[in-house]
């Protein structure tokens, strides 16, 4: 679990959280424009980001699921010696500087697998290349808590609004959103959060829904609000393994969550 202070200015200041997943950098199919504009994106004040994993492609030519037709240009002869090198360069290009933004980076099946058969931590590769703080790399799910507080006179805590965040690189997929949408709609049943984010399918997915109970303290009726979302992938689905398998190609990119502090509320941006 992560725990995170926001100090405010103001509390009617707006932040910006970027949940990105599923970059597969060193893919060909990857559309790196895209990856650049998000990037570019997070250089903005007040935004924050976390990565569900899958970061790097992370196949290698001893993988069975190597095809020399899915590198990109970029990759040269010389990078086949070591292809995940490459890919680690290529996300550090991205984000080298924005490891101080980063709340929390996850590693995906992609790291897993690589690890598994060729005993190559890239994750934490990855999280070097940005300079990651240790206590962020939180490995396949985990808890992220923002805590956003306004100091008032002479540093005194003058108002504390909290959000807990609950994040996997997430599990299954298949063609339709019928499965994927039930695998959110079960998270809450299980992991007490307000935002959850995971990754994996490539689909680009969200849900709200409501929550109501009673006051610990009164018996004031408490309508808590919901948010369950899966970002999309940054692979364009129309070549390589997708095309082969058949899967529908999906809407692409982050999704951003932004924060009100003085009305207390959240807002999805897709």
């Amino acid at each position: 679990m992560r725990s995170i202070e926001i100090a405010l200015n103001s509390w009617n200041e707006r932040i910006q959280l970027v949940f990105i997943g599923d970059l597969h950098l060193g893919n060909s199919s990857v559309r790196e424009n895209l990856i650049a504009e998000t990037a570019k994106r997070l250089e903005a004040p007040n935004t924050f980001w976390i990565d569900l994993g899958d970061s790097i492609d992370a196949v290698n030519m001893r993988d069975p699921r190597f095809d020399p037709l899915s590198l990109p240009d970029w990759i040269k002869l010389s990078d086949l010696a070591d292809i995940p090198r490459a890919q680690i360069e290529r996300y550090k290009h991205y984000f080298e500087n924005l490891g101080s933004t980063c709340l929390a980076r996850l590693y995906g099946n992609h790291e897993a697998t690589l690890q598994k058969h060729s005993e190559r931590n890239v994750y934490s590769e990855l999280n070097k290349v940005i300079n990651l703080p240790p206590e962020r790399a939180l490995g396949y799910s985990g808890f992220v808590r923002l805590r956003f507080r306004k100091r008032g006179r002479k540093g005194r805590i003058e108002n504390v609004w909290t959000q807990t965040i609950y994040i996997s690189h997430g599990t299954g997929g298949g063609k339709l959103a019928g499965s994927k949408v039930t695998n959110l709609e079960r998270l809450p049943m299980a992991f007490d959060a307000d935002i959850y984010a995971v990754g994996h399918t490539h689909t680009k997915l969200v849900l709200q829904k409501r929550l109501l109970g009673l006051s610990s303290k009164t018996t004031e009726i408490i309508d808590k609000k919901l948010i369950m979302l899966n970002v999309g992938s940054f692979m364009d689905g129309k070549t390589g393994y997708p095309e082969r398998a058949g899967l529908y190609p999906q809407a692409l990119g982050p999704v951003e969550v932004h924060f009100f502090p003085k009305s207390r509320e959240v807002r999805i941006i897709q």
